[in-house]
């Protein structure tokens, strides 16, 4: 099929109205707040794949709580948001080292982190989960019973004393939710999101996920971990932006949407104080 020389001219009217208009958008938004970024005009951030908090997609873009909430912080600062995939253990080193603005990983909020680094305003909690066929959701109901969970999380202390000898460890959620499935432990604690997220792609088979309900002898199901953004310590006017924005957001509503459009608990949002874990 040819087309008429008008026909050309039209389509390459049409397309430069849109490039007109776009680059127009863009430089009318004005950002909420004045900061610099490493990259101007861009929110560069290091991550890792950790649904459905952190979902980093190839080619800079990410989804999953963390990623959403930066997207909407990205707006209201007239931001692009560039994530970059790293292993876990470079995350922090990226933002002290002038790679990344800053770091979206699921972090907690701790004394000894806030000693080196900016600690955004909490963002939302992380709940204890209880992993079960039977749909437990009392610590109490666990005892008798081999429970696994995952190293590092901040209610494994508190386990270990409840649980003594029945508790078992795992290096990550995947080797614990293999147990479980193997019928290796009875039950297991973990984030119950990262639980909800694998049995929407067929992980946890039979199980049930619940929330646990607080037990004060459990202190992280009574005060759940806090989670923050992390950033370089002299970065104030970036920090003092990223926090604004956040109880923006929260008080708007949109982070506990962005918690429920991921199949996880709107509670969630509700942080409270800010507190640190020491």
């Amino acid at each position: 099929m040819k087309y008429s020389k008008t026909a050309f001219a039209i389509v390459a009217a049409i397309g430069m109205n849109l490039t007109v208009c776009v680059s127009a958008t863009y430089a009318q938004c004005k950002p909420a707040h004045q900061l610099k970024t490493l990259t101007p005009g861009t929110l560069t951030v290091s991550t890792m794949m950790l649904p459905p908090y952190n979902i980093p997609e190839g080619s800079g873009a990410m989804s999953g709580v963390e990623g959403d909430i930066l997207k909407k912080i990205g707006e209201m600062e007239c931001l692009k948001i560039h994530a970059m995939q790293v292993d876990t253990a470079a995350e922090i080193q990226y933002v002290t080292t002038g790679k990344a603005d800053l770091s979206a990983g699921n972090w907690y909020g701790t004394a000894e982190r806030a000693k080196v680094l900016g600690l955004t305003v909490p963002i939302y909690l992380d709940q204890a989960g209880i992993f079960s066929k039977e749909g437990f959701t009392k610590f109490s109901e666990l005892k008798g019973k081999t429970v696994g969970t995952v190293q590092g999380y901040n209610w494994v202390p508190d386990l270990q004393t409840m649980y003594g000898d029945n508790l078992k460890l795992y290096p990550t959620p995947v080797a614990l939710a293999q147990d479980l499935a193997a019928g290796r432990v009875d039950t297991g604690v973990d984030s119950p999101g990262a639980g909800i997220y694998a049995q929407k792609k067929g992980g946890y088979p039979g199980i049930k996920i619940k929330v646990a309900d607080p037990d004060p002898q459990i202190r992280a199901s009574v005060e759940p971990a806090q989670i923050v953004f992390l950033y370089p310590k002299d970065s104030v006017a970036l920090g003092d932006a990223l926090n604004a924005d956040i109880l923006s957001l929260q008080k708007s509503g949109e982070v506990a949407n962005i918690l429920k459009s991921y199949g996880l608990d709107a509670r969630s949002a509700n942080v409270g104080a800010t507190r640190l874990i020491k």
